[in-house]
């Protein structure tokens, strides 16, 4: 019950004075003062229900305060243990570092490191604090499935802590993830699960819960579903949080335009553009323009898709090249140059953003643009510039994941060129391609 230095009643008082508490604080109902300072000078032993005691007193007294820190009985009864857990704070001050430097590699045997400590000395309030850091690092780095699972493990080892404060900032992180790596049901039932259970949501978070909620509907295609969240969210919502404010209302023109409900998606359009053009965003700015346009598309009205054509491409001209919605931009502008029978253009936006996205390590925004350039050269009967494309991004285009059913599709076709038989090949590739399209 001692480490080299240090006995278990030293230990108890230097816990109570690093957390500025005082010995009656300590006892509370259950337990004397004086039990506590015998406890201190040694002249008493400590049991665990007695350590228990202590641990609730401490954990009911710092929650009152507003703070994070979770004593638990081990803590009291082994100061090799409490002595750890400045070991703990040293690997979240490092990996605090590492967000603010923007330094988000690692190597396995750092992160088997942290694993190995937090295995060790299962410190709550310190996990939860960690892996929730990690989950951030790896948002990031754009690496979704660490990212995943470090957030879980956050989330679950959270409710081992009963007074742990905001647990519902981690679940929004992973409802986020959900959404990035298409899980919509899991988003959704998260975000319902979220706002049944955690009293502490704020009114801006809880807008924030039913718009991505709304947007799990909107991937989903729920459209009706979609617009009944977005109703909720701008009820939490005040017209002061300019951030929430102008997603719920770009996302109520987007869902009413796919309801063929254009008159509502332009007024929407319209509030959206009286607080962007506040805080004059060029990158908002062009995404709104862009949006007004194809809903002027399908109402057929070719004046103001020019008109408004022109001022999303204006506004792009201030968008820098490290923005990372600026190749999605890109992306967006060529229907709106399809319509307008801007055969150039289309191609110059497509080769653009297809750069970008490789630049920005977007693989699923790549495999997109790749897959509708593709379509441009065999729609403008353009094949020879297929073999450009195929040089200049071969290594990316050799990672595309491929599973076993597409392997024997591969094989099928190659068996087929080997013999010179291109026209069941190609009828093959019609049938299949026509099949992804259904």
């Amino acid at each position: 019950m001692r480490d080299s230095s240090i006995t278990v009643g030293e230990n108890i008082k230097r816990i109570r004075k690093d957390l500025n508490l005082k010995q009656h604080e300590l006892a509370g109902k259950d337990i004397t003062r004086n039990l506590i300072s015998l406890i201190e000078n040694d002249k008493t032993p400590i049991y665990h229900n007695v350590a228990n005691i202590i641990s609730i007193n401490v954990n009911r007294i710092l929650y009152e305060r507003g703070l994070d820190v979770y004593i638990q009985p081990e803590d009291i009864l082994n100061p090799e243990r409490y002595e750890a857990r400045k070991q703990a704070n040293q690997y979240i001050e490092k990996l605090t570092k590492r967000l603010e430097k923007k330094d988000y590699q690692f190597q396995l045997e750092e992160l088997n490191e942290i694993e190995n400590f937090l295995n060790k000395w299962n410190f709550i309030d310190k996990k939860v604090k960690i892996y929730e850091l990690l989950g951030d690092i790896f948002y990031n780095a754009k690496d979704s499935n660490r990212e995943h699972y470090y957030y879980l493990k956050a989330l679950e080892i959270s409710y081992e802590h009963p007074f742990l404060k905001e647990r519902y900032k981690i679940i929004l992180k992973l409802v986020s993830n959900y959404i990035l790596t298409e899980k919509f049901d899991e988003a959704i039932k998260l975000c319902n699960f979220a706002l049944s259970t955690q009293d502490d949501i704020p009114s801006k978070y809880k807008g924030a819960f039913h718009y991505n909620c709304g947007l799990a509907y909107y991937y989903k295609k729920e459209y009706g579903n979609c617009l009944n969240e977005l109703i909720d969210a701008k009820y939490y919502v005040t017209t002061s949080d300019y951030r929430e404010i102008k997603k719920i209302l770009l996302l109520e023109g987007i869902c009413n335009c796919e309801l063929k409900n254009y008159n509502s998606a332009i007024r929407s359009y319209n509030k959206l553009l009286e607080v962007l053009e506040e805080n004059c965003d060029p990158e908002e700015l062009s995404l709104t323009y862009i949006n007004i346009a194809q809903t002027y598309i399908e109402m057929e009205d070719m004046a103001k898709v020019m008109e408004f054509y022109t001022k999303a491409n204006n506004s792009l001209q201030n968008i820098s090249e490290q923005c990372f919605e600026l190749p999605k931009i890109l992306f967006s502008m060529v229907n709106i140059c399809s319509y307008l029978n801007e055969t150039n253009l289309c191609e110059t936006y497509l080769l653009d953003a297809l750069c970008l996205s490789e630049n920005h390590k977007d693989k699923n925004l790549f495999s997109n643009i790749l897959s509708k350039l593709l379509d441009f050269y065999a729609e403008t009967d353009q094949y020879s510039k297929v073999h450009m494309i195929l040089e200049a991004y071969s290594d990316k285009i050799y990672s595309i994941g491929i599973n076993k059913d597409f392997i024997v599709i591969l094989k099928i076709l190659y068996s087929l060129i080997q013999q010179n038989n291109n026209l069941d090949a190609l009828q093959l590739i019609k049938n299949l391609l026509n099949k992804e399209v259904q």
